[in-house]
């Protein structure tokens, strides 16, 4: 990429107004606090709360299109894994916010959609690709078509090595200076790739070893077809983060139902707890942990959301709602009358999507007349489902562990009921705890870089939210209805087409939905994709908030000549009238069908006060050469006063840090432990009825040390002419051809054809048994100025995982006259992920089965002869010898914007 400089974005993603509101509420004196729309983003990862923020932190700083392109590419290949996709409601999830933030499970049909709905919501024109056995998107700008696939990780350049190829570029036949002026078919996918080993070689960032000629072949020329038709892509959901009195959220990088790398490594021993992941109905139609097919990855992690409501008077204010319901000091919630039902709900929003959840509560029960019941619900109260019931006296204690009932949710009504008979004291909740565990994408949590850190925390508008976003298929869409007309719908979701639509196309059909909140409702933001591909067909949004007597249209959209894509996404925004608390929304349609919809309604919470609030972050630094020693945990806590703020976090060490987790909670809350077992029956319950002590906080770092320390920049890497190509040379032992090795021809290490970066991809490369020890001399024809001299090769298991300390040990020496040589030193094989340059794509499994391992020279030297001494105790495999005429390492700064900048 060239240099790329500042710029000014067109746009600026932050409601202002929210922003000095905020700033302004600063008040600790609020018996009961909430803040929504919550954000804590690092300048070392993007923003994934919305798509515009995901676009604005990735693209802000970059000037061009181009540049702003290539920088989604770069993060997009970060936030998933090829791997089978996360099926969702029928369909493969290709709404970015979902996957980068719960998921990261995606194929190349999946990653290809997500990258068009992308680059829609910036503007540009997309297509949509299916090739031979793959997927791939094109986005327009400059006037010409560009591919970038985040499948394979893979970019391509036409022969002038600077402008992106399109799809029908990379598979034509062509020639030039890069294939020696041979013409061929593939010509730029075999000579002009930006993410390959070399020209010809493999591709570096893919999930497994993929040669170009593979590559080649998939863009044929005669099998490319455009899906004119649809773009496989969706969008509209965003990232609800909203703190409450009494919660805390942690966020583990790392699974929590068992993390044990070896027994992960082998899918055979793979165990796991359904309560911690969302199963994958597209594997195979079983239920599946979607890891479980490539353990390897290392995709999810594991939240907690722990909730403990004070139950008294001032905290029943957080309350989604509560019905004759007292308090009293001591005593908890009781029945404010006699002989009348009473309820109180609490509602969990679990921002990430829940996996399962623990309901642990204490109740009093004096008479056997008097009754407690819990119940859930994830249709905002349409349906409920009753999960405890008391069955005798005295102190009752009730745990109750959840799966089924929570998972896939994203808001978790939590209903208590309780009746007496007699006295109103009767019946008393006394202790109540609520711990829900998400699925996250661990690829895609904020990240800390080595060296110093910008942390952000703001907050949107304060508004709460509802969602509905309903399954469409078979039956199941009548879920959340309150009304329907002319509706048809598939059992199974095609893909390619809508799932539901009119059941006679000559009248129209619609769904009505209720959406009811405890506070105002702001406005309405609803829509879908729509199937739009009859010409005499429409779709309507409206809504009513005075129960259907009267109707507002809020968008109405048709297709009179029929243009495709026939996948149509839109969303609309309606203000609401002040007071409205019931607004009723419908969906109409007529020849028209719907793929998926989503509605949206932001209303007002019952006490939006601010209070501290503080941030966690735990992390491990790496100090020392080898992996698995010199590890040092840290966390730095930091009490945020105000918002926006923004502060740094110091990381030392001598390679990148791997984040453990991030935790946020208001000052003086303790994060609960859920008790493994209630008390026995009879006994009372030790556990007081309000809150637990606020816990003694250590601000700053853990260990009170600032490292300081600047901010971690990037390199680009650009690599000159490789003159070892074609030369020949020699080695004081044979090679082998075990395990399908390549013969020893004297050809292999110079063929220009640099091997995959993957442990057992022998055939690319000459093997030598352990021990061995070959010393192998390489004669340039000529005297040749050489800026770095090296090798590609495998290093058996020990560059797995970053392991830092290799086996193997090369000394290099050159010579003019190939008798009498000097030794220049050791190639640098210590293998750090600071130094990996930023456009070297690393596989998807983050292992480096080999690499190419260079000396450089303090100025480049002049020989003829190169010789390379290999000490190695294991197998030794060799791909190809490197002899550069020039290598370059510039600072490379991916510039990812805070919410606050422009």
């Amino acid at each position: 990429m060239p240099e790329m400089s500042m710029m000014k974005p067109a746009a600026f993603y932050l409601r202002a107004a929210w922003f000095v509101a905020f700033a302004i509420m600063v008040s600790s004196a609020a018996a009961a606090a909430e803040i929504c729309n919550l954000k804590v983003v690092t300048d070392a990862s993007p923003d994934y709360t919305d798509m515009a923020s995901m676009i604005h932190s990735i693209t802000a700083k970059w000037p061009t299109t181009q540049e702003k392109c290539w920088a989604l590419w770069y993060w997009n290949h970060l936030a998933r894994r090829q791997t089978m996709p996360m099926v969702l409601h029928g369909l493969a999830c290709s709404d970015p916010i979902r996957q980068f933030n719960d998921y990261g499970y995606m194929m190349c049909s999946t990653i290809a959609g997500a990258n068009c709905a992308i680059w829609h919501n910036m503007g540009l024109k997309v297509k949509y690709w299916d090739i031979v056995n793959h997927t791939v998107p094109e986005v327009e700008y400059d006037g010409h078509w560009h591919m970038y696939d985040d499948s394979m990780s893979a970019i391509y350049t036409l022969c002038d090595g600077k402008t992106i190829a399109g799809v029908e570029d990379i598979g034509k036949e062509g020639a030039c200076e890069a294939s020696g002026g041979k013409r061929e078919p593939g010509h730029i996918a075999k000579y002009h790739c930006l993410t390959a080993t070399s020209p010809n070689g493999w591709l570096t960032g893919a999930d497994c070893a993929r040669s170009l000629r593979e590559e080649a072949g998939c863009f044929n020329p005669k099998k490319c077809l455009y899906r004119y038709y649809y773009n496989e892509w969706d969008w509209g959901h965003r990232y609800v983060l909203g703190l409450r009195d009494g919660e805390v959220y942690t966020r583990h990088y790392k699974r929590l139902d068992g993390y044990n790398a070896e027994i992960i490594n082998d899918a055979k021993l793979y165990k796991s707890d359904p309560k911690y992941y969302v199963p994958n109905p597209g594997l195979e139609g079983a239920l599946k942990d979607p890891e479980v097919v490539n353990t390897r990855f290392f995709i999810r992690g594991n939240g907690v959301w722990s909730y403990q409501p004070a139950l008294t008077a001032e905290g029943l204010r957080t309350a989604y709602s509560a019905q004759d319901i007292a308090a009293s000091a001591g005593s908890g919630l009781r029945p404010a009358r006699a002989g009348q039902p009473a309820a109180v709900v609490y509602k969990i929003q679990s921002a990430n999507v829940a996996t399962g959840q623990i309901i642990t509560a204490g109740f009093s029960r004096k008479s056997a007349d008097a009754a407690a019941r819990l119940s859930v619900s994830t249709s905002n109260g349409l349906h409920w489902k009753q999960v405890w019931q008391a069955d005798r006296t005295g102190e009752v204690p009730a745990r109750i562990e959840l799966c089924g009932e929570v998972n896939g949710a994203y808001e978790i009504l939590v209903k208590v009921e309780m009746q007496a008979r007699g006295a109103a004291e009767d019946v008393a909740l006394k202790t109540l705890q609520i711990q829900t565990i998400t699925q996250i994408n661990s690829k895609t949590q904020p990240k800390l870089a080595l060296g110093r850190n910008t942390v952000y925390v703001g907050a949107g508008e304060p508004t709460e939210t509802l969602v509905f976003w309903p399954d469409l298929q078979g039956d199941r869409y009548k879920e959340l209805i309150v009304e329907e007309k002319n509706v048809k719908t598939k059992q199974v979701h095609q893909g390619w087409n809508a799932v539901l639509e009119p059941r006679d196309p000559a009248l129209e059909a619609y769904l009505v939905y209720k959406m009811e909140t405890p506070g105002d409702i702001v406005r309405l933001v609803f829509g879908g994709r729509y199937y739009n591909r009859d010409p005499k067909g429409k779709a309507q949004l409206l809504y009513s908030t005075d129960a259907g007597k009267t109707w507002q249209q809020a968008w109405e959209a048709t297709n009179p000549a029929g243009k495709p894509p026939w996948d149509l996404i839109h969303y609309q925004t309606a203000a609401m009238p002040k007071g409205t608390r019931s607004v009723l929304i419908k969906y109409a349609l007529v020849k028209w069908g719907l793929y998926a919809l989503r509605a949206e309604a932001n209303y007002l919470p019952a006490d939006a006060a601010f209070k501290p609030l503080e941030v966690t972050f735990t992390w491990t630094e790496r100090h020392g050469d080898v992996w698995g020693k010199g590890l040092l945990t840290r966390n730095h806590t930091q009490l945020v006063d105000r918002l926006p703020a923004r502060y740094t976090i110091d990381v030392g060490g001598d390679d990148r840090p791997d984040v453990e987790s991030l935790r946020i909670n208001f000052q003086g809350t303790a994060e609960p432990a859920i008790p493994d077992q209630a008390p026995p029956a009879g006994q009372p319950d030790s556990r007081a009825a309000g809150r637990q002590p606020a816990p003694t906080v250590k601000y700053g770092y853990s260990d009170g040390k600032d490292v300081g320390g600047t901010k971690f920049i990037g390199r680009w890497a650009t690599y000159g002419r490789n003159l070892a190509v074609g030369k020949t040379y020699t080695a004081s032992a044979p090679s082998v051809t075990d395990y399908n090795a390549a013969p020893w021809d004297g050809k292999t290490l110079t063929d220009g054809i640099v091997g995959p970066c993957w442990l057992w991809s022998w055939a690319a490369g000459n093997l030598w048994k352990p021990d061995t020890n070959p010393v192998i001399t390489l004669d340039l024809g000529a005297e040749s100025r050489c800026a770095a001299l090296g090798l590609n090769f495998l290093d058996m298991g020990d560059l797995l995982r970053n392991n830092l300390a290799l086996r193997t040990k090369i000394a290099v020496e050159v010579s003019s006259d190939g008798r009498t040589y000097r030794p220049l030193g050791l190639v640098n094989t210590k293998l750090r992920m600071k130094d990996i340059p930023v456009n070297w794509m690393a596989p998807d499994d983050e292992s480096f089965g080999a690499y190419s391992f260079f000396l450089i020279p303090a100025t480049p030297v002049t020989a003829r002869y190169v010789r390379y001494r290999v000490t190695s105790p294991g197998f030794f495999c060799c791909t190809e010898l490197l002899a550069l005429d020039g290598i370059r390492y510039e600072p490379f700064d991916l510039r990812i914007a805070l919410p606050d900048e422009k």
